[in-house]
């Protein structure tokens, strides 16, 4: 009595979806060791030690300083799609004081990204009056890394509407390098691989 080979347990015909899901894996994992695929500011926060200094100036709705500097670090950093990262805001708790992450609340201009780098504390700012607007910049000394700008209407600090805001500039700040580092998005970005965050924030 002859036992069935073991090929005949794949039919012929559903070899081809296998053999084409695995190409496509491979060519993921090839795109993924290429370092130059993630933008500047990514890299660098990626390679600093934590944690990482927040520059915070602005305080729109007059809130309790410590309780407004912890808000901004963990929202901030929430917002990064597919890493970890932690901010702290005292120059003494943080590994190092480059590269830092300046965040400016409700200014009352549009203050171009190298400002914010240089001289934040001169960016006059506003209380809130139902719009934010919110300017960051990931700076190495004077040298911008990435930066963005953006506003919404919302009621306070505790509103989810202030939270997106923040989750919102920081992943323009580090844009999300899914696609480049796992290929082409062919696997669900909620699956966790355990490098360092769980994708799809």
């Amino acid at each position: 009595m002859t036992g069935a080979s073991p090929r005949a347990a794949i039919p012929p015909g559903g070899r081809w979806p296998l053999l084409v899901v695995v190409g496509l894996l491979l060519l993921a994992c090839g795109r993924g060791a290429d370092p130059d695929a993630q933008n500047q500011a990514r890299r660098a926060l990626r390679a600093a030690e934590e944690p990482v200094l927040l520059v915070l100036h602005g305080n729109p709705f007059e809130m309790d300083q410590a309780r407004l500097n912890g808000l901004i670090g963990s929202e901030m950093a929430a917002g990064i799609s597919g890493m970890s990262t932690r901010f702290t805001t005292s120059p003494e708790r943080a590994a190092a004081p480059e590269p830092r992450l300046v965040v400016v609340l409700n200014p009352v201009s549009d203050p171009p990204p190298d400002l914010l780098c240089t001289a934040p504390a001169s960016v006059a700012t506003a209380p809130a009056t139902g719009e934010i607007r919110v300017a960051a910049a990931f700076c190495d000394r004077d040298q911008v890394l990435g930066a963005a700008r953006n506003e919404a209407t919302v009621s306070g600090p505790t509103d989810q509407r202030f939270r997106r805001l923040l989750w919102r500039t920081a992943n323009q700040v580090f844009p999300d390098d899914y696609e480049d580092t796992y290929g082409f998005g062919i696997l669900p970005r909620s699956i966790d691989f355990g490098l360092g965050g769980i994708f799809g924030r």
